[in-house]
């Protein structure tokens, strides 16, 4: 199987070789006696030629470039995949090797197994993104839509943080309009959408600071908002943050790393429901990200 690094190869090849082609139109030999030979249209013939040339090794520049780029994206999501396996791996491992002891206390034991119950839980949902996200671009996930409630859908995803923003000292509210229709979706994929971006916003956010969520459904679409007052996103992450593998870089990336398919995931699986995604944030403003869902089957 051809590697993106091999086509890079040969694209870097192909470069190489086109630099003598640049020189060819004026070094191929053209007999005096020709109509050709020093004749204006001539020395046009030889310049477009050239330019052509030159057209052509830059094309194969910027794609070389681009390979190059996406094979260190698709490094860079291996060594985050890696690394996000590798903690719950050895908690399992580290927990798993004191319960088999002699002589454990049985509450140690049972908060070891719960341990390592949580880091097993941990590994599969990495594992379904990375999977789930490559269905989702060859188009080959199939939906299994129904009729959900958006509140009950919501706060479903709110409580399985509940936990983890009350050790970070971070508020949850939850804010659901009146009378809303059923949402048509996968609960699956969407609970996981909510899951991710509350869990992004957990992560970019501090102690004492504020996320809410709210649900609503105006003009026959789903409006669904998930805003904190955390730290936010620069202008020129912004742009960048629903892209594959990207990972905020700099400070605001200080122990926050991860596979950076989260919002990517969540993308896709927004777009395969026929609906948008979008983020409006500034740094130390926090961050609102807004997710719009069709309301017609």
């Amino acid at each position: 199987m051809k590697t993106i690094g091999s086509y890079s190869a040969r694209f870097r090849a192909m470069e190489t070789a086109s630099y003598f082609l640049l020189a060819a139109p004026w070094l191929a030999y053209v007999p005096c006696g020709t109509a050709v030979h020093g004749a204006p249209w001539g020395v046009a013939i030889k310049a477009a030629s050239s330019v052509a040339i030159g057209v052509f090794i830059w094309l194969l520049r910027d794609l070389r470039k681009k390979s190059a780029a996406l094979e260190a994206m698709k490094k860079n999501l291996s060594n985050a995949a890696i690394h996000d396996l590798k903690g719950p791996l050895t908690a399992i491992i580290g927990a798993l090797s004191i319960v088999e002891e002699p002589g454990v206390d049985p509450v140690v034991r049972d908060r070891l197994l719960g341990v390592a119950a949580k880091s097993s839980k941990d590994m599969v949902k990495l594992i379904r993104v990375l999977l789930d996200t490559e269905r989702m671009e060859i188009a080959a996930l199939v939906l299994e839509k129904q009729d959900l409630q958006p509140g009950r859908l919501v706060k479903e995803a709110l409580a399985g943080l509940e936990a983890v923003s009350a050790e970070a000292g971070i508020g949850l509210t939850v804010v659901v309009g009146e009378n809303l229709p059923p949402l048509y979706a996968d609960h699956d994929l969407m609970f996981r959408v909510f899951e991710n971006l509350l869990l992004n916003a957990i992560k970019y956010s501090r102690r004492g600071d504020k996320i809410d969520l709210r649900a609503g459904y105006s003009e026959g679409m789903f409006r669904f908002e998930v805003s904190d007052t955390g730290v936010g996103i620069s202008p020129e992450n912004v742009k960048k943050v629903f892209d594959k593998y990207y990972r905020v870089e700099g400070q605001e990336a200080e122990s926050r790393k991860g596979s950076g398919l989260g919002l990517y995931f969540c993308r896709l699986a927004v777009e395969a429901h026929g609906g948008k995604i979008g983020i409006d944030a500034r740094r130390g403003q926090g961050t609102r990200v807004v997710v719009e869902i069709p309301g017609a089957r």
